[in-house]
């Protein structure tokens, strides 16, 4: 499935491996919505990858906003957003988050199952450090700006699942 914006493959399997994918093992990253609005039917990808068992959505609570740009936020607003499951949401069936870090599904020990082109945004930005310090220039809060005008697709990608929206 096709990106927005192509990230640059910047995977280093020598700083991972030497690692051990400690990125992965405590955060899987975020999908950004351009990967289903590529698709003839957006809410019908994002309800397969949630019926495989092998994502969830995430939870993000109120709109990130910059006031320096006259951006106003909301505190109560509710932004889901489509990421691998950790090992422990896998087992417990769930397409919601469960709270605290968890193993990426995805991980194996020589690495991600998933080719660079086909893992989510945000391990796409990740950007590997001799130190083990490694970063994303795709964050939490781009993830949820990106996924706020999709919460429709969302919605009907529940409905075909037979759930309505998730509490938290």
């Amino acid at each position: 499935m096709t990106q927005e914006s192509p990230v640059p493959n910047n995977e280093s399997t020598t700083l991972c491996g030497a690692c051990g994918g400690e990125c992965c093992r405590t955060r899987p990253g975020i999908e950004a919505p351009g990967r289903f609005l590529a698709t003839p039917d957006p809410a019908g990808a994002l309800c397969d990858l949630l019926a495989s068992g092998l994502w969830v959505l995430d939870t993000h609570y109120g709109v990130p906003y910059d006031p320096g740009k006259g951006e106003r936020g909301d505190p109560d607003r509710i932004i889901l957003y489509p990421r691998p499951a950790t090992r422990a949401e896998q087992g417990a069936g769930s397409i919601c988050a469960i709270p605290g870090a968890g193993e990426c599904v995805f991980l194996r020990d020589d690495g991600c199952a998933l080719s660079f082109a086909d893992r989510p945004r945000a391990c796409q930005a990740l950007e590997p450090t001799a130190g083990f310090e490694c970063s994303s220039s795709w964050s939490r809060f781009d993830a949820a700006r990106a996924w706020l005008p999709h919460q429709e697709t969302v919605a009907a990608a529940l409905d075909r699942l037979g759930r309505g929206r998730p509490l938290p």
